[in-house]
């Protein structure tokens, strides 16, 4: 008897000493977990840093070329406004070249007559010259006949001489306005086409500008998604690196995730008549319902009013609630993980669709979901 004891007693203590060594081992593995958990959430922290520097110089580089891009369009307002000038300048210009070709043809029709009258005159001089060389003045009778023949052809000269120079006059107007308006119309061509070669350039430098500002946002765009999933990695990283170091689920309060994809038709309000302890959801047919937190069932059964119903014990005096299932997969006294499917959705009466009616309480009392579910 006493052997068979003390036998038992090794055995008992072989257990314990195993049981020790075991959950020592899990603790450990548990404790290794975690310390790995929390090296990957300071490198994914440094990552983010890494991003968010990158992100602040990029915004800067898209500052500094929206600032570029604002002097260019000044500069581009202020040539339109030289080439409005450049072309109201050029315009006139034109207007006045083509008063000088009317000008130069009204002077060229005076041009003609003087010349034809330069003609009539040489017409009436030659013959009279003619005769002067000829005669010598020696058919005239006497010496006054020869003083008027004489004043008579001074004055024809002199009237002929008149209309010649008025003729090298008119013909050095003429030269002169069209060389004028050809030198004023070939500058104003030149300064155009500087302008507008500027303007050409600015718009160049525009384009470029605008493709850069595109392929920075796109940029950033790339690293804000990128640091939008490192976050998510985080915040995932911290609730493996919770459900590692504890299932207390007042520590998950404000992470918890939602029973079921749909959408809250009916709100958290106790002070109602008649009162609403918890919320609706509507859904798109039958679909999951998943345990908010691990725990373990405590009910799994039709529930007057509520149809059929599971109820989960999570610890520390804290229970949710499942209602208008059409069907349960879990069996009282089961315990269940976090996001395992309990059962599937059903007729909501109030809803007059499928959908879900969640609550979630506290000693009994209920409390508000939306203080501890996730959006």
């Amino acid at each position: 008897m006493l052997k068979v004891s003390f036998r038992h007693i090794l055995i008992v203590t072989a257990a314990l000493f195993a049981f020790s060594l075991l959950s020592t081992s899990y603790a450990m593995a548990e404790g290794s977990a975690a310390n790995r958990i929390r090296e990957e959430i300071k490198d994914q922290k440094q990552h983010i840093q890494q991003q968010k520097q990158v992100l602040l110089k990029l915004t800067r580089e898209e500052r500094d070329m929206f600032g570029e891009l604002a002097s260019i369009e000044d500069r581009i307002t202020d040539i339109e406004r030289k080439l409005f000038r450049s072309e109201d300048e050029l315009s006139k210009i034109i207007a006045d070249e083509n008063a000088a070709k009317k000008e130069h043809a009204v002077l060229q029709d005076d041009l003609e007559k003087i010349v034809g009258n330069l003609k009539l005159m040489l017409a009436k001089l030659w013959p009279i010259h003619s005769r002067k060389l000829e005669n010598k003045f020696g058919s005239l009778e006497d010496w006054e006949s020869s003083d008027r023949n004489f004043v008579w052809l001074a004055s024809i000269y002199k009237d002929a001489k008149t209309e010649l120079t008025k003729a090298e006059n008119k013909a050095k107007m003429i030269s002169e306005n069209l060389e004028v308006q050809k030198d004023l119309h070939l500058k104003a061509q030149k300064k155009l086409t500087k302008i507008n070669k500027t303007k050409d350039l600015l718009l160049k430098d525009k384009l470029s500008l605008l493709s850069g500002i595109r392929q920075i946002r796109s940029m950033k765009m790339s690293r804000e998604q990128e640091l939008k999933a490192l976050l998510d990695t985080i915040n995932k990283l911290n609730y493996k690196l919770k459900s590692l170091t504890s299932k207390k689920i007042l520590n998950f309060q404000g992470s918890l995730p939602a029973p079921c994809d749909g959408k809250v038709k009916i709100n958290f309000k106790p002070s109602a008549k008649p009162p609403v302890r918890g919320e609706g959801y509507a859904t798109n047919g039958n679909i999951d319902v998943k345990s908010i937190f691990w725990g373990k069932v405590v009910h799994n059964d039709t529930l007057r009013g509520f149809g059929r119903v599971v109820i989960i014990y999570h610890g520390y005096n804290y229970y949710s609630l499942y209602a208008y299932l059409s069907e349960s997969f879990v069996k009282t006294g089961q315990e269940v993980e976090k996001d395992e499917v309990i059962g599937k959705t059903g007729y909501y009466p109030t809803l007059k669709g499928t959908g879900l009616y969640f609550e979630l309480r506290f000693h009994q009392k209920p409390v508000n979901p939306q203080k501890w579910l996730s959006r």
